[in-house]
């Protein structure tokens, strides 16, 4: 009989079962995939470095200065080993197919011979790359995606006076310079495809390469140790290497912030399916204690149903959490070697743990079984007397039409569970608004003072015409000259500038550090942003990042030395700022500072400022004939800028999350709304056949219950827009802490965006799944008012 009973009450609430059962299955599919993969990418990190044998520090130097550094590591007492890298450094123009460019790099890339390799790299099928064949190249990093080469595939590589023709070997993962932020791939060939491109006498001359892997016996002074070191592009410990595969950690983690909410969602749904079914079951309950049953077998009728669809919800969605969480994870694993030897073992953890939450939940809920009584089913659940009013609203004094008012009085009448939807409504949509404002933030100007940049009409980032200043080529004026003698030739005149990147050596307090210092002739240092104290009024004043400051043990008003091209001097710390150059290691000295145009070697771009300062829609239309005056498109504006200097891929990976979170709350919102109306259906049946019976036609009765539901979404939406800025803070704030910018960011929030679209799908969705769900309600007949 007890088995008999269960049956039939699966049978008979199937709609409701199979929906809380889909909530389990994305419960458990979410929660498993998004702890598997948040595991997978923080100790694969480790396990990742630990196979690829990467050091503890890191050097890079784009010029043939190789055997000098070599000699200064010798000297070093704390440099305990070294390796060495020789290789070749090149532009995206070097790369050509069929006679055009193969892939927009938009930074340097570097080509490795096999031999000389001092790491272990991988292939896709994380396989240790040992030897490459003649007449091949592997890939390794964001040039993978962006060649879209298949295997064997040709092309060609232009350095100096020689061109080879290489084909395609496939993907290589690189730990050191393999992530997307890092952004500089490098292609490894043979030995002998090398030896072709070096013995060109020009090639030597300019397009020279080393770096060097550093180990230390103190780690912890190892990099203030090696900051006297000069003339090298970089000069980093591991911890930067570390930051830089900080996106693949941040998806992982929205994706486990995602479960999380969906967990909780899936609880409330389920406290309130519970909830309901007890309490519209009062006769079943009644007529069940009057045969006998006890409480224990009444509430463990509902203890077994709910254990048998979370264990059955549980167990599909173990099964699928592994395809989900690997295709989640597959943009991380195709630059990394991952590594979790207890996918499984934690997979069937939080399937437990789910199940575990689900039965604490029924136990909770079915406590009220103890309180009915066989009388209960004798007056339907009802005492007779409610002893306060329903609703706080008249139908007399109300302006609404009948529809309207009964809409709004539902909600009044019982504002518990139309709390529950609001709630859900909510945080589905500040899920969606804070990656919004955290990928428009990413392409917005609002980011141009953490570039430590000024504002100008154009900005040019092409690798082709920095590489020029790079290689030594052309001296930094020179370019500057030719820039602006071309725009006058053109009839668009303007001035060229340049915030120019060096490193010097500082020293205070026994510590050395060797940060970035930004410079730029052309600008004052009190047109920049400074968070704390004021910006360098005397040549003998600096500013500096509060990470420098730290690094160094400084504050405002203390005394600094800095050794750069063979002088050191004492400066005083003037000001502290926040920057996401080099993850907010940076500084700047007073405009009267001079920089030789001979030490400049690397640039963040070329600013352009025209003569007539144009309105907006004249810089665009400019910006459009330089990019064919100069062959090139990596010419923007503002916003462009700052998307080129942070990585256009880490932009497109929040806008993939962010698409993936609107679909998965779009399916959220119809599951609950299908739920939420097809139990208000059930409990309301003998008014809506009352309704029906006083005249009510059904298509009044189904825009009722469907404008209760675009009530709450809209109340819901009115929610999320006050509280959308707060909680981005609160949550992308540490985020952008990691790449320097210690105090928050001003984001750009988009108010057609964020108050008009997101809340239009949320308010689209919910009203569809209650309108179509509501259509159920033609079967209910004026004769029903015989349940009352």
């Amino acid at each position: 009989m007890y088995f008999r009973i269960l049956k039939k009450d699966l049978k008979r609430k199937k709609t409701m079962n199979i929906i809380l059962l889909l909530f389990v299955i994305l419960a458990t599919m979410f929660a498993a995939s998004s702890v598997n993969n948040i595991t997978t990418v923080l100790n694969g990190l480790d396990y990742y470095f630990e196979k690829a044998d990467l050091s503890e520090h890191f050097i890079i130097t784009l010029a043939d200065n190789g055997d000098e550094i070599e000699d200064f590591l010798s000297g070093v007492q704390n440099v305990k080993d070294f390796r060495r890298e020789d290789q070749l450094f090149f532009n995206d123009t070097a790369l050509t197919k069929n006679g055009k460019k193969l892939a927009d790099i938009g930074s340097t890339a570097l080509l490795l011979p096999s031999d000389n390799g001092k790491l272990n790299y991988f292939d896709k099928d994380n396989e240790i790359l040992k030897e490459v064949p003649e007449g091949y190249a592997y890939f390794t990093g964001s040039l993978v995606k962006n060649a879209n080469l298949e295997y064997g595939e040709k092309f060609q590589l232009n350095l100096g006076d020689t061109e080879i023709t290489l084909k395609y070997a496939g993907l290589a993962k690189d730990a050191f310079m393999g992530s997307e932020m890092f952004n500089s791939p490098r292609l490894i060939v043979n030995n002998a495809d090398y030896d072709t491109l070096i013995a060109d006498e020009k090639v030597r001359e300019n397009n020279r390469s080393s770096i060097f892997y550093v180990n230390g016996y103190n780690t912890k002074t190892l990099e203030s140790d090696l900051s006297d070191i000069q003339n090298v592009t970089f000069s980093k410990g591991i911890s930067i290497v570390r930051t830089s595969y900080i996106m693949y950690i941040i998806v992982a983690g929205l994706l486990l912030i995602v479960g999380v909410c969906l967990i909780l969602v899936s609880f409330v749904v389920l406290r309130f399916t519970i909830s309901f079914t007890v309490n519209e079951e009062f006769c079943e309950i009644g007529v069940m204690k009057a045969l006998g049953l006890k409480n224990s077998s009444v509430r463990g009728l509902y203890l077994v149903k709910y254990f048998g669809i979370s264990i059955i919800g549980a167990f599909i969605g173990l099964l699928l959490s592994i395809p989900f969480g690997n295709a989640l994870i597959s943009s991380v694993s195709d630059y990394m070697v991952l590594g979790n030897d207890h996918t499984v073992l934690i997979s069937i953890a939080c399937s437990i743990f789910v199940v575990l939450i689900i039965m604490l939940f029924c136990w909770r809920c079915t406590r009220r079984i103890k309180k009915l009584s066989p009388i209960d089913a004798v007056r339907s659940g009802q005492t007779g007397e409610r002893f306060k009013k329903k609703g706080l609203m008249h139908l007399g004094k109300s302006k609404l039409g009948a529809t309207g008012f009964l809409a709004f009085n539902d909600i009044f009448s019982s504002p518990k569970q139309f709390c529950v939807m609001t709630v859900i409504f909510t945080v589905c949509m500040l899920l969606i608004m804070s990656l919004a404002n955290t990928a428009n933030t990413l392409s917005s100007g609002k980011l141009l003072p953490l570039m430590c940049t000024q504002e100008s009409d154009a900005y040019i980032t092409d690798t082709d015409i920095l590489a020029k200043v790079m290689t030594g080529e052309k001296a930094y004026k020179e370019v500057c000259e030719d820039i602006e003698k071309k725009l006058a030739d053109n009839g668009i005149p303007g001035k060229v500038s340049s915030e120019a990147l060096f490193t010097p050596s500082l020293e205070a307090n026994g510590k050395k550090a060797s940060p970035i210092f930004m410079y730029n002739k052309n600008t004052k240092a009190s047109n920049y942003t400074y968070s704390d104290g004021y910006a360098p009024k005397y040549a003998n004043e600096i500013a500096l990042t509060t990470q420098v400051a730290e690094k160094l043990d400084v504050g405002i008003g203390d005394k600094v030395k800095i050794t750069f091209n063979g002088k050191t001097d004492d400066y005083i710390v003037s000001a502290l700022f926040q920057s996401m150059v080099q993850m907010g290691e940076t500084g700047r000295f007073h405009e009267s500072f001079e920089l030789p145009d001979e030490l400049i070697t690397q640039v963040l771009g070329f600013q352009i400022d025209f003569d007539d300062s144009p309105d907006q829609k004249t810089v665009e239309s400019r910006i459009e004939k330089m990019k064919d005056i100069f062959g090139t498109k990596y010419i923007d504006d503002t916003d462009g800028f700052v998307m080129t200097v942070i990585g256009k891929n880490v932009k497109d990976t929040i806008n993939g999350v962010k698409l993936m979170v609107i679909i998965i709350t779009a399916i959220i919102i119809i599951l609950i709304s299908v739920l939420m109306e097809r139990s208000f259906i059930s409990k309301e049946k003998p008014e809506i056949a009352l309704m029906k019976a006083m005249g009510f036609k059904s298509r009044s009765v189904v825009a009722q219950h469907t404008l209760r539901f675009a009530i709450v979404a809209a109340v819901a939406s009115v929610i999320s827009i006050a509280l959308c800025s707060p909680v981005t803070k609160l949550c992308i704030n540490p985020i952008f802490g990691i790449m320097g910018a210690i105090n928050g960011v001003d984001y750009n929030i988009r108010p057609v965006e964020v108050c008009v679209i997101y809340p239009a799908i949320i308010i689209a969705v919910a009203v569809a799944g209650a309108y179509f769900t509501a259509l159920y309600m033609r079967s209910i007949k004026a004769s029903d008012t015989a349940d009352i």
